[in-house]
C-alpha cells in the first residue's frame, strides 16, 4: 500500500514511504515530500542536491522491465543516502552533547571532593588549573575517547597548499578545533582564526570548542547563532564555556 507523502513526519517514513512506491510518479512524490521534510529540519542545499542526483533514474520507453529495475536501485539508493544521514545526525548529537557537558566533567573533577580514603586529594586537584588551549585539549581528548576510542590529537593534513593542524580528529568527516582565549586577546584575532579554519579544513563537520575563559564574547548566543547560520557549505558548531572555576 502507499500511503500519503504529504504526512512525512520523521526520516523513518520517508523510508516506508520509498519503499511502498510502485511507480515513478509515486517514487517522485516520495522524493519531493522527503526534500521538503529535510528543508524544514535544517538541512543544507548541498545535502539535498545529493538527494536528487542519486534519486534520478532513467525510464525505457521500449522496457517497463528495465525501467522498474532502473527504480528500485534508486530506491535502494535514496534509503541508504538518508540511512547513511540519520547515522551521521545521531553521531552530531554524541559529539554536540560530549561538547556541551565539558563543564560537568570539570565540575565534579575539581569541586568534588574525593574520597577521603582515596589516593587522589583535595590539594592536588586545586592545583589543576587551565592555563591555554593545550591544557583545554588535553581534558577534552580523555572525554572524546569515551565514546571515540580511534579519535587522535594533533593531526596534521595537507591541503595542497600547505598544512593545517587538527586539534581532535575523529573521522575525515569530523573534526574538533579548541580555542581558549587568553589575557589580551581581542576578539577581531578570535574570529579571524575561526573564519581561517572554516576554509583550510576540508571536513564537513567541523566543532568550534571556545573555552573562553577571558570572556571577551559579550554575547555567546548571537556569536553562535552568526557562525552556524553564515556558513552552508560545511556544518559549522559553535560551543563556548565561559567558566566559572579555572
Amino acid at each position: 500500500m502507499f500511503y500519503s507523502t504529504n504526512s512525512i513526519r520523521s526520516i523513518g517514513q520517508a523510508i516506508e514511504y520509498i519503499q511502498n512506491a510502485k511507480d515513478y510518479q509515486q517514487f517522485q512524490s516520495a522524493v519531493a515530500s522527503l526534500r521538503g521534510y529535510m528543508k524544514g529540519i535544517g538541512i543544507g542545499a548541498q545535502e539535498i542536491l545529493a538527494l536528487e542526483r542519486i534519486a534520478y533514474y532513467p525510464q525505457n520507453i521500449y522496457s517497463d522491465r528495465e525501467t522498474k529495475e532502473n527504480m528500485e536501485a534508486a530506491k535502494h539508493r535514496v534509503i541508504s543516502y538518508i540511512e547513511d544521514m540519520l547515522c551521521d545526525n545521531e553521531k552530531d548529537g554524541q559529539i554536540l552533547e560530549i561538547l556541551n557537558n565539558f563543564y560537568l566533567f570539570l565540575e565534579n573533577l575539581i569541586e568534588r571532593k574525593p574520597h577521603k580514603r582515596g589516593g587522589i586529594q583535595q590539594e592536588q586537584l586545586d592545583t589543576l588549573k587551565i592555563k591555554n588551549e593545550y591544557d583545554v585539549q588535553h581534558l577534552l581528548y580523555a572525554c572524546i575517547k569515551l565514546l571515540y576510542p580511534m579519535a587522535r590529537a594533533e593531526v596534521s593534513e595537507d591541503t595542497g597548499y600547505g598544512t593545517v593542524r587538527t586539534d581532535i580528529f575523529l573521522d575525515a568527516e569530523h573534526v574538533i578545533e579548541i580555542k581558549c582565549t587568553r589575557e589580551n586577546m581581542k576578539l577581531k584575532k578570535l574570529t579571524e582564526e575561526i573564519e581561517a579554519d572554516i576554509i583550510h579544513y576540508s571536513a564537513k563537520n567541523i566543532y568550534f570548542f571556545l573555552y573562553d575563559k577571558e570572556k571577551i564574547i559579550e554575547n555567546p548566543m548571537v556569536f553562535k547563532k552568526c557562525y552556524e547560520e553564515k556558513i552552508k557549505e560545511k556544518n559549522v558548531h559553535i560551543i563556548i564555556h565561559q567558566p566559572k572555576i579555572m
